[in-house]
């Protein structure tokens, strides 16, 4: 008789079962799920102000607009992104760092701290980024359309 083939666990089901297990890391790995899942809920409203942009800019009055226009607004849109999908991918790179078996305890420790300090200080730095595109003269137009003046 043929053994019944086992069956593959989704990848979703292996970062939940790494974040929610019964083990005493599982404090630790819930704040840092909470933290960097509430970073990417407050950062879904960047995602969005920058697909408004390009929409701005592609169907408004100003798709011939002046190239320093594209370059803050390049600059703009890049940086509201980040923050986005760098504190997303935060969630999914714990666990991967923390399944490498043939890394050592201290490595995997050193390697989740730089993490958790370079990504704060990449958000911050981006989010600062944002704001300073958009206090240029060259963005006001946008920034009155948006209704984001008491953001920036």
């Amino acid at each position: 008789m043929a053994d019944k083939p086992t069956e593959k666990v989704p990848y979703y089901k292996k970062v939940l079962h790494f974040y929610f297990a019964p083990e005493m890391r599982s404090f630790g790995t819930l704040v840092y799920v909470f933290i960097y899942g509430y970073f990417t809920i407050y950062y879904i409203d960047n995602l969005f102000l920058a697909i408004k942009f390009l929409f701005y800019i592609l169907f408004g009055h100003t798709a011939l607009a002046n190239i320093a226009l594209l370059f803050t607004g390049m600059a703009f849109v890049i940086s509201l992104t980040i923050p986005f999908f760098l504190s997303l991918y935060s969630i999914f790179l714990l666990h991967v760092i923390w399944d490498k078996s043939h890394w050592a305890q201290y490595l995997k420790w050193a390697v989740s701290v730089a993490i958790i300090i370079s990504s704060v200080c990449i958000i911050i730095f981006s989010d600062s980024a944002a704001r300073f595109a958009a206090r240029r003269p060259v963005m006001q137009d946008f920034v009155y359309y948006a209704n984001i003046e008491s953001r920036i």
